[in-house]
């Protein structure tokens, strides 16, 4: 097109002097101290040119432009305008101007002018159709931007955010539709905040809202503020994304930043977005010019070294207005007028003007252009800054509202993943892994079967010696309260999720009960048992009555009574509820996900009190029965078989439910580890009890040659021979023999504590005549006192240790006659005669049977003590 130039000024003249083309007008105004109107000036004298060149636009009329350089300057502008106005031609329409303040005041002077005015550059979002009904431009206004923010949040699936925008009416203006079309949309505006000369704690509001993507509308020296302020905050990277808008120069970020160096702008600036306008369409249709965008890109910048983001849109302004001419041009010929017939301050003439702009459709060099509310529905270019340079990653389509981001380069992620627009915060209740949970249920399970089979092996061999001497009904209760201990172990692993949330405080109240009732019956029946053995060993009393099976199942029957009492109490007085409680969040590594766990608890609202109540009285029954365990730790009576072991279960037990207490209480908000800790005290405990209470029997049952049975009922006893001898005592006539030949012995001793106490008594009388001869001496002269003192004292008996007579210790008399219990009537087939028979049985203790502290109290206490022994026959 260019070899058209030479000849232009000649065709035109010609045109004009043969008087076929009309002239047209319209006023420019271009700010020629900005790069704004140096750049698009080139523009529009190109679009003129192509105009007036073209065969299908005002082919009978030919455009002319008069303009003027407003400097940015309202007060130059305004005078501008109505030296236009003022001296002729008429002008059709008004193109400008790029600064709003020059805008304003021209486009208030206009519409008392009726004259219609179109920008080519300027976006301040108060020009309004409501506000300026004459106003229209061919950029898009700021409140644009929105729209492909919208669709770009849309896409990445950001729905919460904030914005910070600079306090003055440009960008004041355009944040309010945001927030308006935001709202709109069912987006989240976490916070919003603005800002004059300084940042302040804009940053830090946003950090305590946990505030990810950031909307920003500011100009390019705030952006840079904004970003450094960003970064002493950490909040740049890839867990945030920033989007800003408008036109910024190449670089923009590498300019001298106060606190901030180039290398921390760079850090701050990676991955950020930012809307632009499309300064030039990237498609290459043939526009209404007749040429692609990349020729008039060629040819604008072939007449200029100026360029301005701008330039396009000023081109296509210029036809814009042209086909809005020629559109007038046919209406106006319809009623017989021209356009050289076009008068100011006409209200017809400006509403064809308005319509005809208005309806104006072509496809330009950025893209289709149109009006809508007499403003622009333009295309944008979305760009991010990657590697320190500004790229292109898509577009977005203003008329048909469409995102495009397979057009340009891809986006990049720093961890190839986009940033979430929050912290996300799920709550998740903390349940039983189901692998661990079938673990301890099959162990459980097993220590059930166990528990069955002691029972079993119990029950069959009842009538067995060594079951039957250890109280096998008591036995029976120590498997069922087993039994039932680890069925506790299956009730607490359910919860909710395994039940449901109606179901959950039955399942805490079949827990407390189960549990409860399991350890009641299991202890309660081993310490009963204990209690009778310390009653007969460390309680030795004259004529004591052994504690028998029913007594201890009044022990039990009222421990398990108490526990009916407490837990029915609790149910009807404060049942149990569901409970939960959050924990301590847990943060992921990327920051983008916080798991609040849920801990699922049973609860009641003075389930302190209950708790506390039980505890202090298991509590003291433990202690009582450890103290009873230890007190007993040296009986070693075949008779009394499985005491030993009793004893070690029920330290056993103590030490296991201490641990269990002290660990419910540590791990706490330990769902699965408290579970798992727990319920293998439980298993061990209760395991270790049935097996020290039933293997030993077991053992001895196999050993057991015959597996002899007790007849009628009635018990046998071992006795080891005496006299060093290890024999075992099968009849009573050897039993007899046995007896007579001790008693003989006993009968020797007793002599000689008769010839003790005869001396005892020599020398009592001793004692009395010293005392006499003492007293007449006190009434005797002095002379006859020296005789009596020649003469040589009999001898006089010392005690041993030279010990005065007048601290010696009475000798103890020995009774007349021995109170001896009729105990041994329960023993078949003995003879009438059983004073000769008793001294056996001490001395069978005393040999054999009686070790430790309880064989001292029996060699050194008195006859009648052999009660003891009598005890024993009468627990057989």
């Amino acid at each position: 097109m260019a070899w058209f130039n030479p000849i232009l000024p000649l065709l035109s003249w010609f045109l004009i002097s043969s008087g076929s083309c009309k002239n047209l007008y319209f006023a420019g105004f271009f700010p020629m101290n900005q790069e704004i109107g140096q750049g698009v000036l080139p523009a529009v004298n190109l679009a003129i040119l192509h105009i007036n060149e073209s065969p299908k636009i005002l082919r009978k009329h030919k455009l002319h432009m008069v303009y003027n350089d407003t400097q940015c300057n309202p007060g130059v502008g305004l005078k501008s305008f109505f030296d236009i106005v003022h001296h002729r031609p008429k002008k059709l329409y008004l193109f400008g101007s790029a600064c709003s303040a020059v805008t304003d005041q021209i486009t208030k002077a206009a519409k008392h002018w009726n004259m219609v005015q179109l920008s080519y550059g300027d976006t301040h979002p108060m020009f309004t159709e409501k506000s300026y009904p004459n106003f229209f431009r061919i950029v898009p206004s700021e409140n644009e931007y929105n729209q492909p923010r919208l669709s770009l949040m849309r896409y990445f699936n950001w729905t919460r955010v904030g914005t910070l925008y600079q306090n003055e009416a440009k960008y004041t203006l355009a944040h309010n539709n945001l927030i308006s079309e935001l709202e709109k949309n069912g987006f989240e505006v976490v916070v919003s905040q603005s800002f004059n000369d300084e940042l302040q704690n804009q940053m830090e509001i946003f950090k305590k809202k946990d505030v990810r993507i950031f909307l920003g509308n500011f100009d390019e020296f705030w952006a840079r503020k904004v970003l450094c302020k960003a970064f002493h905050e950490n909040m740049y990277g890839a867990r945030f994304q920033w989007i800003l808008v408008g036109f910024y120069q190449i670089e923009w970020w590498l300019k001298p930043t106060p606190n901030c160096s180039r290398e921390d702008m760079r850090q701050a600036v990676q991955g950020i977005f930012s809307i632009e306008l499309l300064t030039l369409a990237t498609n290459l249709i043939t526009t209404e010019a007749g040429i692609t965008p990349e020729d008039y890109q060629t040819q604008y910048l072939n007449q200029t070294s100026v360029v301005s983001n701008f330039h396009a849109y000023a081109y296509d302004g210029v036809w814009a207005l042209a086909i809005a001419m020629e559109s007038l041009y046919r209406e106006v010929q319809k009623r017989g007028e021209n356009l050289q017939d076009f008068e100011y301050r006409n209200e017809t003439w400006e509403q064809d003007l308005i319509l005809a702009l208005d309806k104006t459709v072509f496809q330009g060099m950025t893209g289709p252009v149109s009006f809508r509310k007499n403003s622009r529905r333009a295309s944008f270019v979305i760009k991010q800054i990657q590697d320190q340079e500004s790229r292109c990653i898509g577009e977005y389509s203003g008329i048909t509202r469409t995102l495009h981001l397979e057009r340009c380069d891809h986006v990049y992620w720093p961890r190839n993943k986009a940033p979430k627009d929050r912290t996300f915060i799920k709550t998740e209740q903390m349940k039983l892994s189901w692998t661990i949970f079938l673990i301890f249920v099959m162990v459980a399970g097993v220590g059930i079967l166990l528990a069955f089979f002691f029972l079993v092996f119990n029950i069959t061999h009842r009538n067995q010696k060594q079951i039957k001497m250890s109280s096998p009904n008591m036995n029976n209760l120590i498997i069922i309260g087993c039994i039932l201990s680890y069925s506790s172990v299956i009730l607490l692993g359910l919860d909710s999720n395994l039940t449901s949330n109606f179901l959950f405080p039955y399942v805490c109240t079949g827990r407390a009960w189960i549990l409860m009732s399991g350890f009641t019956l299991s202890f309660g029946s081993m310490f009963s048992k204990t209690w009778r053995v310390h009653s007969i060993f460390t309680n030795v009393q004259l004529n004591k009555k052994v504690m028998q099976d029913y007594q201890l199942y009044l022990v039990v029957g009222a421990l398990i009574f108490v526990d009916v009492l407490t837990l029915t109490a609790w149910q009807i007085l404060d049942p149990f509820y569901r409970e939960t409680r959050q924990l301590q969040p847990i943060v992921s590594t990327d920051d983008e996900l916080v798991i609040i766990p849920i801990l699922e608890y049973c609860r009641s609202k003075h389930m302190t009190a209950f708790v506390g109540c039980i505890y202090v009285y298991k509590g003291l029954l433990i202690l009582f029965g450890a103290f009873l365990a230890w007190e007993t730790r040296q009986v070693q009576i075949p008779a009394l078989n499985d005491s030993k072991y009793v004893g070690m279960s029920v330290y056993n037990v103590t030490i296991m439910c201490v641990l269990g207490v002290a660990v419910s209480f540590v791990l706490g908000e330990e769902h699965t580890m408290s579970f798992v800790i727990i319920s293998i005290f439980i298993i061990f405990c209760t395991t270790g009890t049935l097996c020290l209470v039933f293997v030993p029997k077991i053992i001895e049952v196999r050993k057991e040659p015959a597996k002899r049975e007790l007849k009628n009922g009635k018990t046998t006893m071992k006795m080891a021979g005496v006299a060093k001898t290890k024999d075992k005592v099968d009849n009573f006539e050897e039993l007899l023999r046995i007896a007579k030949k001790v008693n003989f012995k006993l009968k020797g001793s007793i002599v000689d504590i008769d010839k003790d106490i005869e001396e005892t008594k020599l020398l009592i009388a001793n004692l009395e005549a010293e005392q006499a001869r003492a007293a007449e001496q006190a009434v005797e002269p002095p002379a006859l006192m020296a005789e009596k003192r020649s003469v040589t004292p009999p001898p006089q008996f010392v005690p041993e240790g030279d010990q005065p007579v007048e601290h010696m210790i009475e000798p103890p008399v020995r009774p007349n006659h021995i109170d001896i219990p009729n105990c041994l009537s329960s023993v078949p087939d003995l003879p009438q005669n059983t004073d000769d028979i008793l001294p056996i049985f001490q001395k069978l203790l005393e040999d054999k049977h009686v070790k430790g502290n309880f064989s001292s109290r029996l060699v050194t206490s008195s006859c009648p003590n052999i009660s003891v022994t009598c005890d024993i026959i009468e627990y057989l």
